[in-house]
């Protein structure tokens, strides 16, 4: 598709048409997470969240690497227009209080404590002296 069409930025615009899609996002500004992860954030099931990713990474907004049996998406803008669209909504999201929980809720789950079902688990809250 010629990065200059109109439907080429019409792509990006619609992928960035769902708050669901935002805040995974602005989860990503954290760092580079699996789907498990942000499948316990958001509270959505695995292939909900992993057909947002997709949309995402077709119009370039994310990229993503395998490893091990993780799936591991990042924030990787593929050109000028991606950066300049992510920076506007981004500025947005992040002031958001739900997209700062969900950020904040990344703290308490870890990939490495997959059970057998594929699903992340939280941490335990540990007592603090």
């Amino acid at each position: 598709m010629d990065k200059t069409s109109l439907k080429y930025t019409v792509k990006k615009i619609k992928a960035l048409a769902d708050s669901t899609r935002i805040k995974l996002l602005a989860m990503l500004t954290t760092k580079s997470l699996c789907v498990c992860e942000l499948t316990c954030a958001v509270g959505l099931a695995q292939p909900t969240v992993s057909r947002h990713l997709t949309q995402l990474e077709d119009a370039g907004f994310v990229s993503r690497k395998r490893q091990g049996t993780w799936m591991i998406y990042s924030l990787d803008p593929a050109d000028t227009t991606c950066r300049e669209l992510l920076d506007i909504v981004m500025e947005q999201a992040l002031a958001d209080i739900e997209c700062q929980q969900l950020i904040k809720s990344l703290e308490n789950i870890d990939r490495h404590k997959i059970s057998g079902d594929g699903k992340c688990r939280k941490k335990a809250a540990t007592a603090v002296n």
